[in-house]
């Protein structure tokens, strides 16, 4: 049952509603119940609801996008099938978590998951691989793999390029970016009988076909359950966030990748309820309606003068941005009390030099950008310590970009010796024929016509300069002869 501490402020404003509302409603809340800390957390002795929606980044007890829970307990609801206690979650599914948390000291804070439900963000037959395994295309929808990216044992040697367009059947898990745009956190080999599930940004929806798409793919609803989707009574779907499921589907040579899908079940993306102490959100901006209001995953969220901002600012929040956001939900609103902004940065090259008293390194190609790596940086592949990395490495980094031309590592991975460079970063200008990503002038004045590329092939560099726009995910790849990088390819991700 809500809080009566809630309904008090519970209305019939819009889905953005003022500051100053959510704030009345914050002040309701913190009156009847342990008060959350700033930046996120509780305070008190007392036990207050949490939710958590984000990627599995630890099992046994399970961390959800950083955030641990005590799941010993839990019941599982995994992909529509009867809930149990069985526990079959594994690295880099992107669950939602309901449970509680209580704070013994303002030092630790303890959570016990009650229930964790996972849905497949997209399931079904691969139609296309990426030649280097950066993504695959299913059902219409680009999914992006990046060193994070989990692949499961099932994928044969765990490696995409074994996977068989037209033939293979796969599950992914992952946040949704943008329209058919999916950023992969697991991809999974599946046997047996194809099943068909898809997340993605509604868009060209026509009520009177009973119709909409996303990404290539168009969605046939008119046999399907929608209860969950029309229940607020709008007829305009556009630019929400759905879950669908489907039991058929063909594919249409007209349309690069395209096809149809028969969908059985159609349902809006959400918290599962609109109240909770502490509520935490890890995925991509999807709409921005004003000045401090977004969503991620149909959810309003707003910031305020008292919201603590990580590797980043107000300004840079913006359609595309990856955040975890940590707060309070209120009236379905999540209130920020902290926005991590989460990495947008991938880079591929040799190391130039290296400063192991200040932990920072340069890379070849790579000319004014600074890499810092600290405490919290995992070091992975045929290393585990920084101390360990020598000038020429080849490494591969995921970072956050920050001011002053500097990068800050999550991931480094030293791999083989290679010549490969890639740096993938948001656009900050582009005029025929340069473009810069993380200070970094790239010029491709070199670059083949059909290596101008978009989601699902190539583009041609008219295009390319049209569609890239400022804040935008691009890459750049090449290689390496002696420090100089020879630009062969780039590309915009949405």
């Amino acid at each position: 049952m809500r809080s009566r501490c809630f309904s008090e402020f519970k209305s019939t404003r819009p889905l953005i509603v003022l500051a100053v509302t959510l704030a009345l409603a914050f002040a309701a809340f913190l009156s009847c119940s342990p008060s959350p800390k700033a930046g996120g957390g509780i305070g008190g002795t007392g036990s207050v609801t949490s939710v958590s929606s984000g990627t599995v980044t630890k099992l046994g007890s399970v961390s959800i996008s950083g955030t641990e829970y005590d799941n010993s307990n839990a019941l599982y609801c995994v992909n529509d099938a009867p809930c149990s206690t069985v526990n079959s979650l594994k690295m880099g599914m992107v669950v939602l978590v309901q449970g509680t948390a209580q704070s013994p000291s303002e030092e630790s804070v303890f959570r016990v998951a009650d229930r964790i439900d996972y849905e497949a963000t997209v399931k079904g037959i691969v139609q296309s691989v990426d030649p280097s395994e950066s993504s695959v295309i299913v059902l219409g929808q680009f999914v992006q793999v990046n060193q994070k990216t989990e692949i499961d044992e099932s994928v044969p040697q765990k490696a995409l390029r074994n996977l068989q367009p037209g033939i293979d059947d796969i599950e992914v898990s992952g946040l949704v970016a943008a329209d058919g745009h999916v950023v992969a956190t697991l991809i999974m080999k599946r046997s047996g009988r194809p099943q068909y599930q898809v997340q993605g940004v509604v868009k060209n929806h026509d009520e009177g076909a009973r119709r909409f798409q996303i990404g290539q793919l168009t969605l046939d609803y008119s046999s399907a359950d929608v209860n969950a989707v029309t229940a607020g009574g709008a007829a305009n779907w556009n630019n929400q966030v759905v879950h669908v499921q489907g039991d058929a589907w063909q594919p249409d040579s007209g349309v690069p990748y395209g096809g149809t899908l028969r969908a059985t079940k159609v349902k809006p993306l959400g918290f599962p309820v609109e109240d909770s102490a502490e509520a935490k959100l890890e995925g991509f901006i999807t709409n921005i309606s004003q000045v401090g209001a977004f969503t991620i995953n149909n959810h309003p969220i707003e910031v305020s003068s008292t919201t603590a901002f990580e590797g980043g600012t107000a300004n840079e929040l913006a359609l595309g941005t990856h955040a975890l956001i940590d707060g309070v939900l209120a009236g379905g609103v999540l209130g920020a009390q902290k926005v991590i902004f989460k990495e947008n940065l991938q880079i591929e090259s040799n190391v130039g030099s290296i400063d192991l008293q200040s932990r920072t390194l340069t890379l070849a190609g790579l000319p004014g950008l600074s890499v810092e790596a600290d405490a919290r940086t995992q070091i992975e592949g045929t290393v585990s310590r920084l101390e360990e990395i020598r000038v020429g490495d080849h490494l591969k980094i995921h970072a956050k970009l920050l001011v002053g031309n500097r990068a800050a590592a999550t991931e480094l991975e030293r791999t083989n010796p290679s010549n490969a460079i890639l740096l993938e970063a948001p656009l900050q200008s582009a005029v025929d024929s340069q473009i810069v990503l993380a200070s970094v002038n790239i010029d491709t004045s070199a670059i083949p016509e059909n290596e101008f590329v978009g989601n699902y092939g190539s583009i041609g560099r008219k295009t390319f300069f049209e569609k890239a726009l400022t804040g935008r995910p691009v890459w750049a790849e090449g290689t390496l002869t002696g420090g100089i990088v020879t630009w062969s390819s780039v590309g915009i991700r949405k």
